[in-house]
């Protein structure tokens, strides 16, 4: 965990809060690492903070203890860089005070960095109760979606978040030193006896429960990687491999698609948010996960083909699935052209057919966003993926929910889009019985107003060469469309923040 930490901090950061800090290891590591900074330990148990100063003295560790009370501990921590809170918001029975707090005392572009337990289905009810009474909590989330939910309601917006190993507790010379202190002042063996039945509970949890690093802050979250330049040429030549005997729609089929059904047509190499970019992090974060060059990867909700043909750069055996004839038609071709192993068949992702535990692999380019059945379709993910296996999906959360811009969603990408914060689409995962094992901020940045304008007189030309029953009407009308559809959700509408968020089966049995 402390790893973890440490390499969430920014590099920059001048202030850091240990919010809840303990006997202040964690302040003390953090101030080692970081001794540019200022790194201030906070806590109400003025037992805690002379253990905590002490163990700085003995350490000569540059970090400051207080201990302070809620009110002051604004005073503390405003224009902090950093506010790392491990785990200390569960001892608070309204939790969302005090992330309020925090969202106050960041700099606008600073990040809390939060620490917490999420519970296998299996653990004991008996030990959950012993611990909430024992160490006094006052908030115990039942998953992810109850801490994003609460993140919501401060004004926090998640930058990532990564479930770490299970922890194993083990006798650390950290512990041993706080102990040596306590038995050193006098009056704190109750302390004492207290940390060691502590200890006993804490080593019986951990067979239950994963740790878990959320990352947050109050602006709009950064993505993990830098947004590529974008080259036109190198569009138009993607755009050139759909050049191709397909058939083509007539513009009386082609006026009742809706936008992303029409971009798709037309070759959209953005299918993906943020492209053929996201869907190459999306590979690489699979394979830092475990999956490994040789796994079957089914991609579902592929349209076109792009992020199917990207995938089978990395896996073996990469099977592209879309519920759309005229889409696997497209996305065939183009593998064809591009010598690609990838596999495109036509299908549905409530029901694909597959054996079960088939798949190492199940990847998702946004598609629940599309679907009128996203349990359905998560359920049929979880039967055909190995019991190791992982689930990718690209998940929005939309800041703006107002009706006028779910309307003009709606109108955009169909009936069924709901706009959702990110706390209800990962409620929507752990009902289907998966659990989170990594997010990250991914970039959606869209091409320039000169790329659009060249990519439009492009298309509009292949599809003339294309379809010689096309009139110069019909390609003006063509024309028009594309640039209306490429540009109807940027005005006006707050861009949703698109994360890539990879699951594991959980042990939980799916609810119906």
């Amino acid at each position: 965990m402390m790893d973890a930490i440490l390499a969430a901090i920014p590099q920059t950061a001048d202030k850091i809060i240990d919010l809840g800090c303990n006997t202040g290891w964690v302040a003390r590591q953090v101030a080692r690492a970081f001794p540019d900074a200022r790194v201030v330990g906070v806590d109400v148990n003025p037992a805690m903070i002379e253990v905590a100063r002490e163990a700085a003295r003995l350490e000569a560790s540059a970090a400051e203890f207080v201990c302070v009370d809620g009110a002051a501990m604004q005073d503390v921590a405003r224009g902090a860089d950093v506010i790392i809170c491990g785990g200390s918001a569960a001892f608070f029975e309204r939790p969302q005070d005090v992330y309020r707090a925090v969202a106050r005392c960041l700099e606008p572009d600073g990040l809390l960095i939060d620490c917490h337990y999420i519970y296998d289905a299996d653990a004991p009810l008996s030990l959950r109760q012993e611990e909430q009474e024992m160490f006094g909590l006052g908030w115990m989330p039942n998953g992810l979606c109850d801490i994003a939910a609460v993140y919501e309601d401060a004004g926090l917006t998640v930058n990532k978040i990564r479930r770490l190993s299970r922890f194993r507790f083990e006798e650390t010379a950290a512990a041993r030193l706080a102990r040596s202190i306590l038995h050193a002042v006098p009056g704190m063996q109750e302390l004492v006896d207290a940390m060691t039945e502590r200890r006993r509970l804490i080593g019986q949890l951990a067979r239950y429960r994963y740790p878990y690093l959320l990352v947050a802050g109050s602006g709009r979250p950064v993505a993990a990687y830098p947004p590529a330049q974008r080259e036109i040429t190198k569009a138009l030549a993607t755009l050139d491999l759909f050049s191709m005997p397909i058939p083509r729609e007539p513009m009386e089929v082609l006026r009742g698609y809706l936008p992303y059904r029409f971009l798709a047509y037309v070759g959209d190499p953005d299918a993906a948010p943020g492209g053929g970019r996201a869907v190459d992090v999306l590979a690489r974060t699979l394979q830092t996960l475990g999956i490994g060059p040789d796994a079957r990867v089914l991609d579902i909700g592929c349209f076109t083909g792009l992020s199917t043909i990207v995938l089978a750069r990395y896996f073996s055996e990469v099977t592209g699935l879309d519920i759309e004839e005229q889409f696997v038609n497209i996305a065939s071709a183009v593998g064809r052209t591009l010598a690609s192993p990838a596999c495109f068949i036509v299908g549905d992702g409530a029901g694909t057919g597959f054996p079960s535990d088939h798949f190492d692999a199940v990847t998702m380019t946004a598609t629940l966003a599309y679907t009128p059945r996203p349990l359905a379709m998560l359920a049929e993910a979880r039967r055909v993926l190995k019991p190791n296996g992982l689930l990718a999906e690209f998940v929005y959360h939309h800041h703006d929910r107002r009706p006028e811009t779910e309307k003009k969603i709606r109108e955009a990408v169909g009936p069924d889009v709901v706009l959702a914060p990110l706390s209800q689409r990962l409620a929507m995962f752990e009902t289907a019985g998966f659990e989170l094992v990594d997010l990250i901020v991914v970039d959606t940045g869209a091409a320039s107003p000169t790329e659009q304008s060249m990519l439009q007189e492009y298309i509009a030309h292949r599809e003339r060469l294309l379809d010689g029953s096309k009139t110069s009407e019909d390609i003006q009308e063509f024309s028009e469309l594309f640039t209306h559809y490429t540009g109807r959700l940027s005005e006006h509408v707050e861009k949703p923040v698109a994360y890539l968020c990879l699951f594991a089966k959980s042990e939980a049995r799916p609810l119906e």
